[in-house]
């Protein structure tokens, strides 16, 4: 598992730190049965007794504070904090309060469409600022959209951003600095860009940006398909995937869905109707414990039913790309490689609620087997786990990262050239680096694509498996 994390390093730090996105994983990511209607606020004779001594105390208790304390209290910010306080005390990782201002990365993720320059960016917490090195304090381009206005601009995968509208970002948040780089298409921001040892101001004019959420390519005959989230645009860009791979007279497909941490589940139940013809997707089960087959596909698929479909999935497969995986799998359409995904079997519903909104589970659902993968997760039917490493090996590991031996060495060349690659691997592993040859040579093939503006979509040499899967649909066997 570690090393095909490390193959993906730089789709990682896209998928915690996208522009327009709040930071999510697994435990806080959503993923929504639809658009709720605004929900009713229940009356008050209708209201548990419990729940009106509890709040019959707590505005006793506001007001005495309100009587005796020395300073001004700021009533928006307790209000807020006691909304934020109640979801707390719910113990549910994945339901919260959510303010109007934070409402517009939800926005941004749900619809997958936002205004604003087109890039995914990274930035440390301020609290890790080092003067002395500059990434940690300024924001880093990962990489242009294809086509955005930050690719027009000339914006690259490296290029480090010192202020936004003439302001520095060092103390900014990776959120408050996307924030202030979306906005109205149309307008513009202009931005001091750090470039080498050399510095230039732009301005780049915003424009409606669809965040890239599928990948895709054909490998000899085979289609290889990597859906990073599920939004409402996911759907149209899967069909595209599929267009591209009829237009090459496909035989099979890849589904890879590792690191996939879900998403809307309409968008799910989207994606599974083009590969099953009127079967159940998922069974969602209430408080009540009623349940409700209400997920179905239509007749007909995009996608020939005998035509061969394996998925790849690992612990960052989560919610709707699990909702995806157990509905390809329990109606016999595909077949599961990989690791055991992360189990995340509620969903949640956002209602809006004054001019902020409610993010609360409000149901779990089911697999069509009616398999409960909650805190479980999906087996798939072959198991490939890559090792782990070792205590000493991880202790190598976390001294290449903070020393930055790796980019310290790639900054000094210009392509990956394997004498200069072996010959550097050969230094650290002398001065007591103890890992392997080949995991030091992706980190080292991990640091050039950091600097590239399109990695590559897939990497036979060190996604082994991806590599042993292409092996099994053309030979039948897989070989761990």
């Amino acid at each position: 598992m570690m090393l095909y994390y490390i193959s993906i390093m730089k789709q990682k730090i896209i998928l915690i730190s996208l522009i327009l996105l709040i930071l999510l994983t697994p435990a806080i990511l959503f993923a929504s049965s639809g658009t709720p209607e605004p929900m009713e606020v229940p009356e008050e004779d209708a209201i548990d007794d419990t729940i009106k001594d509890t709040l019959e105390k707590l505005e006793t208790l506001y007001r005495l504070i309100d009587e005796i304390f020395l300073f001004d209290i700021d009533h928006e910010a307790v209000y807020e904090s006691m909304a934020k306080g109640l979801f707390s005390a719910l113990e549910d990782p994945y339901s919260e309060y959510i303010t109007a201002e934070e409402s517009q990365d939800i926005q941004d993720l749900t619809q997958g469409i936002y205004g604003g320059i087109g890039a995914y960016i990274s930035k440390p917490n301020p609290s890790y600022i080092d003067y002395n090195d500059p990434e940690t304090y300024m924001v880093t381009i990962v990489a242009p959209f294809l086509g955005s206005p930050a690719y027009k601009a000339g914006l690259h995968a490296g290029d480090l951003i010192a202020e936004i509208d003439g302001i520095q970002v060092n103390e900014y948040t990776v959120q408050e600095a996307s924030a202030n780089l979306r906005g109205v298409p149309g307008t513009t921001v202009e931005l001091l860009v750090v470039r080498g040892s050399s510095s230039y101001k732009i301005t780049v004019e915003r424009a409606v940006v669809e965040i890239p959420t599928v990948r895709f390519d054909i490998i000899g005959n085979i289609g290889y398909l990597q859906i990073v989230e599920f939004t409402p645009i996911t759907p149209g860009k899967v069909q595209e995937a599929i267009d591209f791979f009829t237009d090459r007279s496909y035989s099979s497909i890849i589904m890879d869905l590792r690191g996939n941490p879900g998403g809307s589940v309409d968008s799910a139940v989207q994606v599974a109707d083009f590969f099953l013809s009127s079967k159940t997707v998922l069974i969602m089960e209430s408080g009540e414990g009623e349940k409700s087959s209400k997920y179905k596909t239509r007749l007909g698929t995009l996608v020939p039913k005998e035509l061969p479909l394996v998925v790849l999935t690992n612990g960052g497969t989560a919610s709707s790309s699990e909702i995806l995986a157990g509905a390809l799998r329990d109606n016999d359409r595909a077949f599961l490689i990989g690791e055991t995904t992360f189990g995340k079997g509620l969903v949640q519903n956002v209602y809006p609620f004054y001019d902020d909104f409610l993010k609360i589970t409000s149901a779990q659902y089911l697999t069509p087997d009616e398999h409960n993968i909650h805190k479980v997760g999906i087996i798939p039917d072959i198991e490939d786990i890559e090792p782990e490493l070792t205590d000493e090996a991880m202790d190598s590991y976390i001294r290449v990262q903070e020393e930055k031996l790796i980019k310290q060495f790639v900054d000094t060349q210009t392509t990956f050239k394997d004498d200069e690659v072996n010959s550097f691997i050969s230094e650290l592993q002398a001065d007591g680096i103890v890992l392997d040859q080949q995991l030091l040579r992706k980190l080292i093939r991990n640091e050039f694509e950091n600097s590239m503006d399109f990695p590559p979509i897939y990497d036979l040499e060190y996604d082994n498996v991806l590599r042993r899967t292409l092996d099994y649909i053309r030979t039948g066997e897989y070989n761990l």
